[in-house]
């Protein structure tokens, strides 16, 4: 009988287990311990705290408060991400310094406020506060300790390189200048409404990007989006089921996406053609059908994007729970694996046995339900849907894509950073808000954005060639 071989397992160092011990210590800490101690109520936890701002007799500021989890999921994720592979420590311990540097930005802004009678306040700050504290600090020191020099592929250097990172350290920047500038914009509701007045431009995207993955492009999702959002809140005023109304758009998105499709791989009409005529089609269809009606009178059921299972709003669920399905499937099934290839050298896609017609229906099919997705989350987000779709939302949707990472080429990009950059966007939009610069410069931000990631992309590629 065979001895059976000894697997071996990796050790782990201690240092990968940091980022889940401060997640937890920080976890715990924001939810459990006092924070401030106030005249009437006494020690008083940040939920309490920020529940009610009649609760809040001393005046302290809740901005930024909202920073403090979001810090610690990052670190939770990067701890796993960590535990993974060891080789990507140094990586993990910059970006956990960057959580720890957006965590301590609420202390900056407490400071701010109350420079002149500080010390007034710091009396009255519990445990929770100096624990806090204490941990942004442990987190920004960490990146000093000495670590295993990793390969090539994952060092600090190669890893923040790539577009995903390039947004998230862009998106921290701007968090952090903006809030020190304005602590408004560190609000709860502000930071909320970054994350989901978008989050169905950020799904829409993730359709976007399968499709220019493969070389093709679609211009017409604007258009699509408001005529299933106008399908979808009809129905329901009409005596539809609410559940059969949700369904109908992914249908008939699925329906456009593959007439779409056809068109460009059957008949071989460039793809942006076919959604440019498409583009005027839908729009026709939309102002002769609604007679720039809006739709009102929609049942209480009906408003998905306004329900909060477990105190997330559905649209971030949304946004999430597809992100992470779509970017596993891009990765590691064939069909997802099948776009890029085709994308990436659409002939030696055909001679290694991937059909590029089938291969386009797919996209486009699937692209078409997750614009039917979006159309349900606009729809149901507000009181009315409009008879006109928000002007340029085509442009906002290639626009995340393409800042995204997705190569405008064909065979590059992911979908997580198309939903990064569509969140960025949104950040830019509500920072200019607050610091009083005119939201119409956001069309010419995007524009900025997307010539200097085509830009990028090009001296790539000449990089790999030579």
């Amino acid at each position: 009988m065979a001895r059976a071989e000894a697997v071996m397992i990796p050790r782990l160092s201690p240092l990968q287990f940091l980022p889940l011990v401060l997640a937890a210590l920080v976890v715990a800490t924001y939810w459990l311990l006092p924070f401030v101690n106030q005249p009437d109520l006494g020690p008083t936890t940040i939920s309490v705290l920020t529940a009610s701002r009649a609760n809040n007799e001393l005046g302290i500021t809740t901005n930024g408060l909202i920073l403090i989890p979001f810090a610690a999921g990052a670190m939770f994720l990067l701890g796993l991400w960590n535990l993974a592979n060891a080789q990507l420590g140094r990586a993990a311990a910059a970006l956990i310094a960057l959580a720890g540097a957006i965590m301590l930005e609420y202390f900056v802004v407490f400071a701010m406020d109350y420079a002149k009678d500080g010390a007034g306040y710091l009396g009255a700050m519990a445990p929770g506060f100096w624990t806090l504290l204490a941990l942004g600090v442990v987190m920004i020191v960490q990146v000093a300790l000495p670590r295993p020099q990793a390969e090539r592929e994952f060092q600090l250097r190669n890893i923040i390189a790539n577009q995903e990172s390039a947004i998230v350290i862009a998106l921290v920047v701007l968090i952090v200048v903006v809030g020190i500038g304005n602590p408004r914009f560190l609000s709860t509701r502000n930071m909320l409404d970054v994350l989901q007045g978008n989050a169905y431009i950020a799904v829409a995207a993730i359709g976007m990007a399968m499709v220019i993955v493969t070389g093709n492009i679609d211009i017409s999702v604007g258009s699509l989006i408001g005529l299933l959002a106008m399908i979808s809140g009809r129905l329901v005023v009409s005596g539809t089921p609410v559940w059969l109304s949700w369904l109908v758009p992914l249908l008939f998105g699925a329906l456009a996406g593959a007439a779409i499709g056809f068109l460009v791989a059957y008949l071989r009409v460039p793809s942006i053609v076919v959604t440019l005529g498409m583009l005027s089609i839908l729009k026709g269809i939309l102002i002769i059908w609604t007679s720039g009606q809006r739709v009102t009178g929609m049942p209480q059921s009906y408003y998905l994007a306004q329900m909060l299972p477990f105190g997330i709003p559905m649209p971030v669920l949304f946004m999430t729970v597809l992100t992470v399905l779509a970017a596993l499937w891009t990765q590691y099934s064939a069909t997802g694996r099948s776009f890029y290839a085709v994308g990436g050298n659409a002939e030696a896609a055909r001679l290694s046995g991937i059909s590029q017609r089938r291969v386009i229906m797919q996209v486009f099919i699937i692209n078409g339900v997750f614009v039917g997705i979006a159309s349900v989350l606009y729809a149901t987000q507000l009181r009315v849907i409009q008879a006109t779709p928000p002007p340029n939302l085509e442009l906002f949707v290639i626009t995340a894509a393409v800042v995204g990472g997705v190569s405008i080429l064909g065979g590059k990009g992911t979908v997580i950073g198309a939903v990064l950059a569509a969140i960025l966007l949104n950040a830019i939009r509500s920072g200019m808000v607050f610091i009083s610069v005119s939201p119409f410069w956001i069309q010419a931000v995007q524009g900025i954005l997307i010539l200097v990631t085509v830009l990028i992309d090009l001296v790539r590629r000449r990089r790999q060639m030579v």
